[in-house]
C-alpha cells in the first residue's frame, strides 16, 4: 500500500510515551464519538496544533507535531486534510517532531 506522510499534534508531556509505545487508539478521548488516532495533512497542521491547545488547555510552546508515515489503507478520511485510523501506529512509523508550528500571528493574540 502506498504510504502517506501526515502529522499528529500532541503535548510535549506525551512525547516520551509516544516515542516508546507509538500512537495508541486506547489513548484517544473516552468522550470522543470517533475513537482513533487523528492525523492531519501538511496544510492542516495548524488546525491540529490549535485543536491540541484547546483540548489539553495547553500553551503553543507545549505542543509538538509529529511526522507520521502510514499506509493509505489504514486511513479513513474525516474531511479534507483530516484523517483517522482505528489502528495503533507503531513508533517506527514516527518521524521527526516539528516544534513551534508557525502561524501568521502570535498565539497570544
Amino acid at each position: 500500500a502506498l504510504g502517506a506522510t501526515l502529522y499528529h499534534a500532541t503535548t510535549v508531556q506525551n512525547l516520551a510515551s509516544i516515542r516508546e509505545h507509538g500512537l495508541l487508539v486506547s489513548k484517544s478521548d473516552p468522550a470522543a464519538k470517533l475513537k482513533g488516532v487523528w492525523l492531519a495533512s501538511a496544510s492542516n497542521r495548524s488546525w491540529g496544533t490549535l485543536h491540541t491547545i484547546r483540548k489539553h488547555k495547553a500553551q503553543l510552546a507545549d505542543v509538538v507535531v509529529l511526522e507520521v508515515q502510514v499506509p493509505r489503507s489504514w486511513l479513513t478520511r474525516f474531511r479534507r486534510g483530516l484523517f483517522y485510523t482505528v489502528r495503533d501506529i507503531p513508533s517506527e512509523r514516527l518521524g521527526q517532531a516539528i516544534e513551534g508550528v508557525q502561524f501568521g500571528r502570535s498565539a497570544s493574540e
